[in-house]
């Protein structure tokens, strides 16, 4: 009996120091298999899993080579200062007549003052049976015309111009002056003979008063008719600014100048 009571309790103890040994065995060898410490422990976290910490997914490079950083973009280049554009030329002022934009060259100021022979250059030309009354202001101010000018056919040889043939003018005759502006030009048609028939005697000369209301006499201006020119019926017409509108002023003639 006492025999068998100690292989029991032999066996007992070999069994617990079994069981100790066993389980240091397994202690050591999962020691061994996960490391506690170093850069090959287990982690909790984003970390041991490789994951990016906002969460967002992330391959590992192949061959295990950790990714490089992105090179810093390059910053654009700046652009060119842009050439400020050249100014704009200034439009060139255009020529203006003598006076020309100044108060004293409207036709309001000529209204108010009258012209003057001394302001005046007078030309007389020729066309068929026509004169062609020029009248341009060579001053720096305006300045008024009356309506026609005067005109007196006769004698250059008789010194009494009383008895001189006066032409027909347009009736209804009235209104301002005619206003002529500075470096302006007036024109008035005299027609000779506008019914081509046979002409009075004796004249061969007519006489030009530009303005009579505002002229005196000694302002008169005297021109030859040329040889062959024939007087008969003479009409006049008003100031225009064209040689066109003086003719077709001319043929509304239909009353005798005074």
């Amino acid at each position: 009996m006492r025999v068998r009571h100690r292989h029991r309790a032999l066996l007992a103890v070999t069994t617990a120091a079994l069981a100790l040994s066993l389980t240091a065995c397994n202690g050591d060898d999962q020691a061994a298999a996960t490391p506690t410490t170093g850069p090959d422990a287990t982690a909790s976290g984003p970390a041991a899993t490789g994951a990016p910490a906002d969460g967002s997914p992330s391959e590992a490079p192949a061959g295990g080579e950790a990714p490089k950083a992105p090179e810093a973009s390059q910053a654009p280049e700046a652009p060119e200062a842009s050439q400020a554009p050249e100014a704009s030329q200034k439009p060139k002022a255009s020529a203006k007549p003598n006076g020309g934009g100044s108060a004293n060259n409207t036709e309001a100021y000529a209204y108010k003052h009258p012209c003057a022979m001394t302001q005046l250059s007078l030309n007389v030309r020729q066309e068929g049976t026509r004169r062609i009354i020029e009248v341009a202001n060579t001053g720096a101010s305006a300045c008024g015309l009356d309506l026609l000018p005067a005109v007196a056919l006769g004698s250059a040889a008789s010194a009494d111009r009383s008895n001189s043939l006066r032409p027909l003018v347009p009736s209804g005759i009235g209104g301002p002056n005619h206003a002529l502006l500075a470096g302006t030009k007036a024109y008035a048609v005299l027609d000779l003979n506008p019914g081509g028939k046979a002409g009075a005697k004796g004249i061969d000369e007519m006489n030009v008063l530009v303005s009579p209301s505002h002229m005196p006499n000694a302002d008169t201006r005297s021109f030859p008719l040329g040889a062959g020119a024939t007087v008969s019926g003479p009409k006049l017409g008003l100031y225009h600014g064209s040689v066109a509108d003086a003719v077709a002023s001319m043929r509304q003639a239909d009353i005798a100048q005074q």
